[in-house]
């Protein structure tokens, strides 16, 4: 676990915990994707980058999804891809940490 649900809490979280243990998880597993399994201490840029996917729903749907465009004749409705606003946030959170998603022999 990158940041306990007492860290969180404390960070100003308001999820319950058995919502936050899904975001946490999710969280977690986007970042360990991300950075091939790399993190090795979980530091204080660890942990704010997990708090920063759940609180800005960077992650599943749990605070809905973005709407981009609407339409009214035979309905649409389009989405922002939050894959992408996840990946630009998590390398940019952890970039103080060298190598991280560096894929080199």
């Amino acid at each position: 676990m990158y940041l306990t649900f007492d860290e969180y809490q404390a960070m100003g979280g308001e999820l319950k915990s058995p919502k936050f243990v899904q975001a946490e998880f999710a969280a977690r597993s986007k970042i360990n994707n991300m950075t091939f399994n790399r993190i090795t201490e979980v530091t204080e840029s660890v942990k704010m980058c997990v708090f920063g996917l759940i609180e800005r729903g960077y992650i599943g749907a749990l605070n809905g999804e973005e709407i981009t465009s609407e339409g009214n004749d035979g309905f649409s409705r389009s989405y922002a891809s939050k894959d992408g606003k996840a990946e630009a946030f998590i390398r940019e959170s952890l970039s103080d940490i060298p190598n991280l998603f560096y894929l080199g022999v």
